[in-house]
Order: structure tokens, then C-alpha cells, then sequence
């Protein structure tokens, strides 16, 4: 009795088990909502007192429909990384680079079926008066409600992601473009390489600049002997962007020359500079005098232990053999 009991139980605790992960399953493909934009960003050249237009595609990949707003904010890179900082209060921005204000939409709500996508067009009026350079602004989805996202095997929580597109708004007329390297440094010495150097460009101009360049590797001969391009990262006004490479192996020797040369804007403005380092893997050398030494005392030793008691053996015999001749020749004259 108690055996038929523990197997109703036993088959019980299965089809509970099998029920909650066909469950949890079904919640996490009901839950999943994806969301995509396209285009991520977008270039926009348009001249004072001309109007523009543009659009924006957000894709729902899940099985949820999607209601929310479509807004517009400027934005702004604070932090070296390069990740965008929506700004929505326009008095929080210098005027230099808004453009929220210039943007009507065709519609401030939006409404995405599952696995279906939804469209909003825009338009951009530029004053006539606006000063030439760059304006960064990003349309954005948000929703009326959390989007539930399975994030682990055990829970589900939702979150409210805002998906931007980001516009990239060029005035054009003469632009200012000027950008310096504020940060070229490598240490003084290595042990081993490969050398890490960082460096960081400042954009002191009216547009973003993407500035693409080289770093070389040139020995004592002057012989480069390694180079690495640099990341082609967008740096926007008044914002610098660090960058991080590696040159040359671990076995190197002696004094390294590393030069940086980039150029940016349409003008081909070029950015260069230069350090020294010396690499000696001190330890090895070290190492290997310590061994020469020991060596050559082993040698020595040797030298002394074995060569010139041969030697002085020899000279013993040799004294003693003539010894022998000088007692022959006094016996025979004694004879």
C-alpha cells in the first residue's frame, strides 16, 4: 500500500514539474517582445531656410502589440565611450547643437502589431539664420507600458527601454574643424611589451569628425616594426573619445619610437605626435649573466682543478726525470 502510494505521489511531482516548464517556457516566448529601428542613425545635410524630411522604421519582433509615443530630444555624448545622453529639456543644451525644436512628426502615437512593423515620418525646417555646423537629435519610441523581457531561466521582470534613431544633422556653410590630441602617453619602460598606449582626441570644432589614423612602431635602425589602425570612432563637439592599442610582441629590445598620425574632416586636417620607450626584459638579463657568470667560475675552476694540476705534474715529473739523469751520470763517473 505505502509502495502504490509513494509511486501516485512520485508521478504526481513529474507532471507538476513538466506543467511549470511548459509554462515558464510559453510565458518567456509570450513575454519575449523584441524591438528594433532602422535606420539607427541617418546623416542629413540641408542648408539655412530649407525644409527636410526623413523616416523612421521600429520593428516588433514579439508577439505583444506595442502602443506608445514617438518623441523627439536632443542629444549629446558627455563621457569618452561615446554613449548617447538624451537631453529632453532644450533649455538644458547649448543652442549651438539643438535641433529638437527644428523636427514636426507626422504623428505622436504609434501603434506596433506583433511581429509587424510601423513607420513615422518627419520633417526638419531649419531657420534661416541657424549657424552652420552639427545638430544631434534622436526620435524615439516609448512605450504606454513596461515591456515584460524574460531576462533568466527562473523570473520575468519588464522594463521600459526608450529605442532612438538618431539624426545626424548637418547646416551646411563654412564649419569650424579643429581637433587636438589631449592625451598621447605610453610608459617610459617596458619589461616585455607588447606596448599599450592611450590616447584621446579632443573635437574642438562645429561638427562631429571621425578621424582615422595610425599608430607605427619603428625601432633603434628606424625600421617600423609594427602598426595598428586606429578605431574609426565619431567624436562629437566638445567631446574627446579615448582610444586603447597594443604594439609590437612580447620579446623586445631596446629604444622604440611610437608615432600617431590621423586626419580628420573634409579638409584632411592631420593630427600627429610621438614617445619614446625603452623595453629591456631586465630578468632574462639578469638571468643570463648570472649564468655566464657561474659559468665561467665552473670553467675556471675546472681550469685550475684539472689544467694546471696536469700541468704542474708534468713539470714535477719532468724535474724528477732530470734528477734521475743528474744520480746515472754521478754513478758512472763514480764507475
Amino acid at each position: 500500500m505505502k509502495k502504490h502510494r509513494f509511486i501516485k505521489y512520485a508521478l504526481i511531482c513529474l507532471i507538476t514539474l513538466l506543467l511549470a516548464g511548459a509554462a515558464s517556457k510559453t510565458t518567456k516566448a509570450q513575454t519575449a517582445a523584441p524591438l528594433t529601428v532602422a535606420p539607427a542613425r541617418q546623416v542629413i545635410k540641408i542648408d539655412p531656410g530649407k525644409i527636410s524630411s526623413f523616416s523612421v522604421r521600429f520593428f516588433n519582433a514579439g508577439d505583444i502589440a506595442l502602443t506608445g509615443f514617438v518623441k523627439v530630444a536632443d542629444f549629446i555624448v558627455l563621457d569618452k565611450s561615446g554613449v548617447p545622453q538624451l537631453i529632453e529639456d532644450t533649455s538644458k543644451i547649448s543652442s549651438r547643437f539643438s535641433a529638437a525644436n527644428w523636427i514636426t512628426l507626422s504623428s505622436e502615437r504609434l501603434n506596433i502589431a506583433a511581429s509587424d512593423k510601423a513607420s513615422i515620418l518627419g520633417s526638419i525646417n531649419i531657420p534661416v539664420d541657424a549657424h552652420p555646423g552639427g545638430r544631434y537629435v534622436a526620435i524615439y519610441f516609448e512605450p504606454d507600458n513596461p515591456i515584460p523581457q524574460a531576462i533568466s531561466e527562473e523570473r520575468v521582470t519588464a522594463v521600459s527601454p526608450r529605442l532612438a534613431s538618431l539624426l545626424y544633422i548637418r547646416v551646411n556653410g563654412p564649419v569650424a574643424e579643429n581637433a587636438i590630441l589631449s592625451r598621447f602617453f605610453a610608459p617610459s619602460f617596458y619589461e616585455y611589451g607588447p606596448i599599450m598606449v592611450t590616447s584621446e582626441i579632443l573635437n574642438r570644432g562645429d561638427y562631429h569628425i571621425t578621424p582615422r589614423g595610425y599608430l607605427t612602431l619603428t625601432n633603434i635602425f628606424g625600421n617600423p616594426t609594427a602598426q595598428v589602425a586606429l578605431k574609426e570612432l565619431n567624436i562629437f563637439p566638445d567631446v574627446s573619445r579615448s582610444y586603447a592599442n597594443s604594439l609590437g610582441s612580447k620579446w623586445m629590445l631596446g629604444r622604440y619610437k611610437i608615432s600617431l598620425m590621423s586626419s580628420y574632416g573634409e579638409k584632411g586636417r592631420v593630427i600627429e605626435s610621438a614617445a619614446y620607450v625603452w623595453v629591456f626584459p631586465w630578468r632574462v638579463a639578469l638571468a643570463v649573466v648570472l649564468t655566464l657568470i657561474i659559468l665561467i667560475l665552473i670553467i675556471n675552476n675546472f681550469y685550475k682543478n684539472v689544467v694546471v694540476k696536469e700541468s704542474g705534474l708534468e713539470e714535477e715529473i719532468k724535474k724528477e726525470q732530470e734528477e734521475i739523469e743528474k744520480l746515472k751520470q754521478q754513478l758512472r763517473k763514480k764507475g
